[in-house]
């Protein structure tokens, strides 16, 4: 389904069908606020924005033309020391995006861990993110010595089917590759709303109704 930015005025806001809390997890670094940036700004109109020292949270706003839609977007601390508890944040996701820099290896090392933490709750969605995929592309182009090989497609591919995830691959500079993993998101998202809306069908999902 395409979806519009529509028009969203500081008293819509609240005006919604449908509610969901999107979590980015993966190690400092990775891209995730870059990605959080890039997605919010190109797909959606941006209608809060709340920034700590440690959480970056942003709320989206859509219309299509049966519904509206508010997804609200919270990037995870990433520093090791937020490993055990980073389940409090997720909590409640009706998705979670795993997203490690594929030009360094440690970040997809970790992603396990971050992965066992996030499977102490219940996201009925899941998808890895390989990003910075144009910055591995030059490392193959210009090898040096000692530096570790980027971590392949196959490797990624692997990890996602161990835990039934779609893997995605993204750059770190342009916009076509965020959209797909927008639009496998999106459709994902809507596939878990009933036709018609039923509270009741909807336990468990993490989607709230407006």
């Amino acid at each position: 389904m395409s979806v519009n930015a529509g028009p969203a005025a500081a008293g819509e806001i609240d005006d919604y069908h449908f509610r969901f809390k999107i979590a980015i997890v993966g190690d400092s670094g990775v891209g995730k606020t870059a990605f959080l940036d890039a997605i919010s700004q190109t797909l959606g109109t941006v209608v809060e924005n709340e920034e700590s020292t440690e959480l970056h949270i942003k709320t989206t706003y859509y219309i299509d033309d049966a519904y509206q839609y508010k997804i609200v977007y919270f990037d995870m601390p990433g520093k090791e020391r937020h490993h055990k508890y980073i389940h409090k944040y997720v909590n409640g996701s009706t998705a979670v995006l795993y997203m490690f820099n594929i030009v360094k290896r440690s970040s997809f090392e970790r992603m396990e861990q971050w992965i066992a933490e996030c499977e102490k709750c219940e996201v009925p969605i899941k998808i890895l993110v390989g990003n910075k995929v144009d910055l591995a592309n030059a490392m193959q182009t210009k090898k040096v010595a000692g530096q570790s090989a980027p971590v392949s497609k196959v490797e990624a591919i692997n990890m996602a089917k161990k835990y039934g995830m779609e893997y995605f691959e993204t750059c770190s500079i342009g916009e076509a590759s965020i959209v797909q993993v927008f639009d496998h998101l999106f459709n994902s998202l809507l596939a878990l709303v009933p036709n018609p809306p039923d509270p009741a069908q909807l336990m468990g999902k993490n989607v709230v109704l407006g």
